[in-house]
């Protein structure tokens, strides 16, 4: 969903032309924090402010960690409409860096003997089906972990609104699903294959994935503040997310989907994640607990799989860029970034997605503190300005509603205004063509294959909901225009053979 705003930018003004013719922060650093790695705080926080400032968004929480010790934690700006400060205890809802959870869960059961990455998936889930059972039998565990697994980008997409009770109704649930490449060949980041994982470590280890993870990851990692369940989150304190509606942050809820845990909704907070990327940077060991064993975390962090678009590879559950190691979430009202930068790693947590203008600049907090860890000044870190970007996509969107009210007004005049001559209806068969059924279909096919417009309509209110109405409008005014000309066509016809 990670789409620049000049996208959405030709998207509207396509659409017009076819009718045409705080910030108050808080320092609360856990006990367990020990600052023995000099930070400069000062600059830290400067950059996280304005940041917070320039994307108006309410908050963020912010964990770094040097070697095997947590050198800063903080929380900016706030909770929730409440106004409640964040702190480095408000657990944040993560997004797809849940995968890396996943994939760790997967090589314990590796370690254990409970589970080989070259063995088929069906080997654990022997009621997993696709469209060909060739391809469902192909498919290998480790497939899963890299990507390559050839499940499209798009049917991770797909089961983002699915009404599955739990991980393994989904994965029985895909007969009609059918691959987009063959197994192992391409690359293609989808949330499918992380789902089916979590279905995995539940036939692999007896329990439910959120019972596993709780116990083998968050428990030995003393992430208290860490949660499998949205209800038993909001009564530790979750943080509100919000989302963007034409350009204004509005809080927002969305119900608890437990078949998509696995790859995008684990619940955790700044604190917490210092804990985890502490156990990464240190061959699995947090505090003398050992989770998973060096080798395991290696292969984690290996590159497998390049990713075409931006040149990174694909681990399992991390990218990796170089010597950065790196995962990002984005879910419809949380973002978060993880990076292992050497000895370094960094975790952001922000209560607030806006996939159109915003979303494309989150990723700048967390590499800007990277720079000044490294003894950099953040460079790059100039962003949209969000006022005035909205500003112009609102206006675009005002001045489309008004040329549809426009043009829906003109079908009422057609029998007056309208005199069939060759110029008039050539230049109305080309204009009904063009702006009332290759734009809007292009654009409903276009979008609609990038994800289902359910999807849009979750993940980009307000602005996917207008471009869906105003291509289905622009349709019906198309077809209403098709008969009022063939109507005006046929009278005008029968004139000119019965003269008075």
């Amino acid at each position: 969903m990670k789409k620049k705003i000049q996208i959405w930018m030709v998207v509207l003004i396509l659409i017009a032309s076819s009718v045409v013719i705080s910030d108050s922060s808080v320092l609360a650093n856990s006990s367990s924090t020990t600052t023995t790695t000099p930070v400069d705080s000062a600059k830290i926080d400067d950059h996280v402010e304005s940041m917070i400032e320039q994307l108006q968004i309410p908050g963020v929480a912010l964990g770094i960690v040097k070697g095997d010790q947590i050198v800063y934690l903080k929380g900016y700006g706030t909770s929730g409409p409440d106004g409640d400060p964040i702190t480095p205890q408000t657990p944040f809802i993560l997004g797809s860096t849940t995968k890396s959870f996943t994939a760790l869960a997967i090589m314990q059961l590796v370690e254990q003997g409970k589970i080989d990455l070259n063995a088929p998936m069906q080997q654990y889930l022997p009621n997993f089906k696709l469209a060909d059972p060739k391809a469902a039998e192909a498919i290998l565990v480790k497939d899963l972990l890299h990507q390559v697994s050839g499940f499209s980008t798009y049917e991770g997409r797909r089961v983002f609104n699915n009404k599955f009770d739990s991980i393994d109704e989904l994965a029985t649930h895909l007969g009609d699903v059918s691959l987009s490449n063959p197994v192992g060949s391409t690359y293609h980041y989808s949330n499918l294959n992380y789902d089916l994982l979590g279905a995995i470590i539940q036939a692999a280890s007896g329990q439910s994935y959120a019972e596993y993870v709780q116990e083998h990851i968050f428990n030995p990692l003393d992430m208290k503040n860490s949660f499998t369940s949205v209800a038993e989150a909001q009564q530790n304190g979750l943080a509100k997310g919000y989302q963007s509606i034409f350009g204004y942050m509005l809080p927002k809820d969305f119900p608890n989907n437990p078949s998509i845990l696995a790859s995008g909704y684990l619940i955790s907070s700044a604190e917490d994640m210092a804990h985890y990327l502490t156990a990464q940077l240190n061959n699995g060991s947090y505090q003398n607990v050992s989770i998973v064993s060096p080798a395991s975390v290696s292969t984690m962090h290996q590159p497998y799989a390049e990713d075409p678009s931006t040149g990174h590879y694909y681990g399992m559950g991390w990218e990796i860029n170089g010597n950065i190691i790196q995962h990002n979430g984005a879910i419809e009202n949380f973002y978060s970034d993880m990076i292992l930068d050497g000895d370094t790693a960094i975790v952001v947590l922000i209560n607030a997605q806006d996939f159109l203008v915003r979303g494309m600049n989150f990723s700048k907090i967390a590499s800007g503190v990277q720079q000044i860890m490294n003894g950099q000044e953040p460079t790059g870190v100039e962003i949209t300005n969000v006022t005035r970007t909205y500003a112009i996509i609102d206006s675009i969107c005002v001045i489309i509603a008004a040329l549809v009210v426009w043009s829906i007004y003109n079908l009422f005049e057609w029998k007056k205004k309208f005199t069939p001559t060759p110029l008039r209806i050539t230049v109305s068969l080309l204009s009904l063509l063009i702006f009332n059924l290759i734009i809007p279909v292009g654009v409903l096919i276009s979008m609609g294959s990038m994800a289902p417009w359910y999807v849009f309509f979750t993940y980009l209110p307000g602005i996917g909901h207008f471009i869906f109405i105003i291509c289905i409008l622009l349709l019906g005014i198309g077809a209403i225009k098709t008969f009022l000309l063939i109507q005006s066509l046929v009278k005008h016809k029968m004139k000119q053979n019965n003269p008075r």
